[in-house]
């Protein structure tokens, strides 16, 4: 491979919330979504570049970075968007949190599946509106939407649907069958999805393909906001950075008038990583696909060997949703950072239990000294 992800990068004399976690310097932490990979030098040398300057200020992201965007989605799907369309903003989170604003009055609520990335549910409360969520089904390990208890709780209350796809945790990549089902709920009952598709880059499982919910049908894409960006991608996670593409324009402009005077003003460094991410890292980004695969196949094979716990997936991401049903631990996570000293989340952090998310972007030598302190400490038990 052109690039090294073996290569171990001392990250615990720098700034950053992945490693400064623990107390213990012994805790290997397998926690945050944050690759512990190098970015390439294709976005490095023009981040440099720019620093080398000298000179930093505010700055709006270019209607270049739009068109770069709109070839990229219109190069890797069937979906034809405009630039006009495209809002930046610095990161998926915040537009979570502005989507509510523009789609619900007080008194209206979203919906979204759980469990769930807990900003999901956290950005109604912080905009003061409503929230009401349903419980996807675990299908031997494959996380799945139940549309009866969606369409059962669907009250004319609830304005928007969080859809979340692949879906953080479980990784699940959705079939263009449950995408339409959802879409027909949505549309019967005027609810406007907001669909984050962040992790839509991280296609893992061979066979499987990453379908824009707003591409299905023209009504769904006026009724939409997607969320999209480069940072789960190409280990960005520092430059927050994401993009929402709203066909409608009336949503579009109530949308960019919420974010007035709240949103803050993307950083210039960050469109520099964000251009050169799209524009130059493609081999980069391939590389890291097939060493992820390895990774997930020795994590699963890790953890399928151990009595109590279980992991299928995931179809995307580089975040393992582990299943510790048949471990009868009160707490896996507790568990596993004091006798195994490894830091993983914990699934009441996405409104489920019994469940642990590992992320194994990491290199090799590191996840194998991961799984083997989880299968000692599992195998000193009793």
């Amino acid at each position: 491979m052109k690039y090294d992800f073996d290569e171990i990068i001392d990250r615990q004399n720098t700034i950053n919330k992945k490693w400064l976690k623990y107390d213990d310097p012994e805790v290997i932490p397998m926690w945050i979504a944050d690759m512990d990979f190098s970015c390439p030098e294709e976005i490095l040398d023009p981040i440099r570049q720019r620093i080398n300057q000298g000179v930093f200020g505010y700055a709006d992201a270019p209607e270049e970075l739009n068109e770069i965007l709109k070839e990229r989605i219109e190069s890797n799907s069937d979906w034809k968007i405009e630039s006009e369309w495209v809002t930046w903003l610095p990161g998926a989170v915040v537009a979570l949190n502005v989507a509510c604003r523009t789609a619900l009055s007080p008194g209206d609520m979203v919906m979204t599946p759980s469990p769930i990335y807990a900003p999901f549910s956290e950005a109604p409360e912080n905009m003061e509106r409503g929230f009401i969520k349903t419980f996807l089904n675990d299908n031997e390990g494959r996380m799945e939407l139940d549309f009866g208890s969606i369409d059962n709780l669907l009250t004319d209350e609830v304005k928007m649907f969080f859809f979340c796809n692949p879906q953080n945790p479980g990784g699940t990549v959705f079939r263009k069958d449950e995408i339409e089902k959802l879409i027909q709920i949505a549309l019967e009952r005027d609810v406007l999805i907001c669909s984050d598709e962040i992790h839509s880059d991280l296609i893992l499982e061979e066979g499987k393909e990453h379908i824009h919910l707003a591409s299905l049908n023209k009504e769904i894409e006026q009724k939409s906001i997607t969320l999209l960006g480069p940072c789960k991608t190409f280990n960005l996670a520092g430059f927050p950075m994401a993009a929402a593409i709203i066909p409608n324009k009336d949503i579009r402009e109530d949308f960019r008038r919420y974010m007035k005077g709240i949103v803050a003003h993307i950083d210039a460094v960050a469109l520099v990583a964000t251009k050169a991410a799209y524009t130059q890292a493609g081999e980069w980004h391939q590389e890291l696909i097939t060493y992820l695969r390895k990774n997930r196949t020795l994590l699963q094979e890790g953890i399928n060997s151990i009595d109590g716990l279980s992991l299928t997936g995931p179809e995307a991401s580089y975040l393992a949703w582990i299943d510790c049903r048949d471990s009868n631990l009160v707490s896996p996570r507790d568990f596993i950072l004091e006798k195994a000293k490894v830091g993983v989340y914990d699934s009441d952090w996405f409104g489920s239990k019994d469940y642990i998310r590992l992320n194994f972007a990491c290199p090799r030598a590191r996840l194998e000294e991961t799984i083997d302190r989880i299968q000692k400490a599992f195998s000193q038990r009793n």
